[in-house]
């Protein structure tokens, strides 16, 4: 949302929340020491650093700094844009732990430890600011989004001397996403030294290695402005809005409150605190709603979208530890199996459009025998057949359970332990509906199967 030949332009009717300042070019004006509500919400937010002074960071509410961390960082992840209006980085360490934390490691936190928090806390980044003597050249392309914002900026104090994101890794431990730097946003002083820079979202496949979004979100730091801060800020406006139609008041105009206008801005605030908290929450019932519903893909999947399903099961059994491998040359998932005599189980998945084969079996046995040389120790062979997988489910339940009897024999010989996914898909039900997992049960119960287990709970 940047715009530039071959580059992606700006929407001029994006929806633009401001968090730090009000303005009345924001669709959504929220200060520093109101409730921020659900950040993901607007396509673009601006961040004002400017006022977020130490006394005003020391006050603000940590919880709700922390949450406003995280819905920051899932707007850039699903392709939003934040715009920051950057200042010289510091820290503070708050007056008590935050909400659930243990007293005990806030005690021995020092300013740098981790419960301090700086004034960039609310973005997935870490940032150094060194500040140097008063600058006045600036260096920027004809071509920036920002240039005319940028051209208004008198001298500048401070550099930005590295940047380095904290998007933390997905479960299993590789990196879910990186931020990577577009060179050509920089903005430089005239020896190079970046004062400003863009970076953009880049997103990890199932072996940890980055790839390009498919709608890539992008962080914009920009110079704090040397003119009014209004005036900076309607210049980051006109980017994503329309000019303002002729004889429109000017910021200070629409600050004013005459008679009961004040009282209604305030209760208009309120309510629109109270809707963003309400979307908030149905964004989160829906992301909760489709992550139930992808555990149907058990019944109609096959290749890596079943093994994912395999995955996402196992884990809301309880076996958070499950490790996605997938790799033509390893087993598709495996989680340790402490107490119960092997190693690990060695899960392979395999859908068909009729019954499966007993090359499949033999597969899953050969991953377990890898496994257990590395370990030095035997492993649990898991296999998981979504056979007949396009055939209507329940009234497929016995031909999807069904093995054939030379399968089952050699299931048997290697000492394989046969889920079927619909077995697999109705204990995950089972868990959805309310039902507790034990995971050092289920674990015993594989353990304990060669051939078909047709209860997994």
């Amino acid at each position: 949302m940047l715009g530039r030949k071959g580059s992606r332009a700006a929407r001029k009717n994006a929806r633009v929340w401001l968090l730090g300042n009000d303005h009345p070019g924001a669709d959504r004006s929220i200060k520093w020491d109101g409730s921020f509500g659900n950040l993901s919400d607007p396509d673009v937010l601006i961040i004002d650093l400017t006022g977020l002074a130490k006394e005003v960071l020391q006050r603000i509410d940590k919880d709700n700094l922390d949450q406003a961390q995280v819905s920051i960082r899932d707007k850039l992840l699903y392709g939003g844009t934040v715009v920051v209006i950057t200042q010289p980085a510091f820290s503070i360490r708050p007056n008590s732990p935050p909400t659930g934390r243990p007293s005990g490691a806030y005690g021995r936190a020092t300013a740098a430890g981790p419960y301090a928090y700086s004034n960039y806390h609310t973005l997935p980044i870490n940032i150094v600011t060194p500040t140097v003597q008063p600058n006045y050249v600036i260096k920027v392309g004809d071509g920036h989004r920002f240039k005319d914002y940028i051209d208004a900026i008198k001298e500048y104090k401070f550099l930005i001397d590295s940047v380095t994101d904290k998007i933390p890794p997905g479960p299993n431990g590789k990196p879910l996403a990186s931020l990577r730097r577009l060179d050509e946003w920089d903005i430089t002083d005239n020896s190079g030294r970046a004062l400003g820079l863009v970076l953009e979202v880049a997103e990890s496949d199932h072996y940890g290695r980055l790839r390009q979004a498919p709608r890539p979100g992008r962080l914009v730091l920009l110079p704090p402005p040397t003119e009014q801060i209004d005036e900076a800020i309607g210049r980051i406006l006109s980017v994503y809005k329309a000019s303002p139609p002729a004889g429109a008041p000017p910021a200070w105009a629409e600050r004013l409150s005459p008679g009961p206008a004040g009282e209604n801005r305030a209760r208009i605030a309120e309510l629109e605190v109270r809707k963003a908290e309400m979307q908030g929450e149905i964004d989160g019932l829906a992301r909760l709603n489709d992550r139930i519903m992808a555990h149907r893909r058990l019944l109609y999947s096959d290749g890596p979208e079943l093994e994912d399903a395999v995955v996402e099961a196992f884990k809301t059994l309880g076996f958070d530890d499950i490790e996605r491998m997938g790799k033509a040359d390893e087993e598709d998932a495996s989680f340790a199996m402490d107490g119960t005599g092997y190693s690990h189980g060695v899960i392979e998945a395999k859908g068909a459009g009729r019954g499966i084969q007993l090359q499949h079996i033999l597969q899953c046995n050969r991953w377990t025998d890898r496994r257990a040389i590395a370990d030095g120790r035997p492993s649990k062979g898991i296999f998981v057949p979504n056979q007949h997988r396009l055939e209507p489910y329940p009234e497929s339940e016995e031909i999807r359970i069904k093995i054939e009897p030379n399968q089952l024999e050699q299931a048997e010989m290697k000492d394989i332990c046969i889920i079927p996914s619909c077995v697999l898909f109705e204990a995950v039900s089972r868990v959805l509906g309310g039902e507790t997992p034990d995971r050092a049960g289920i674990a015993g119960r594989i353990a304990a199967t060669t051939g078909v287990l047709r209860d997994v709970l």
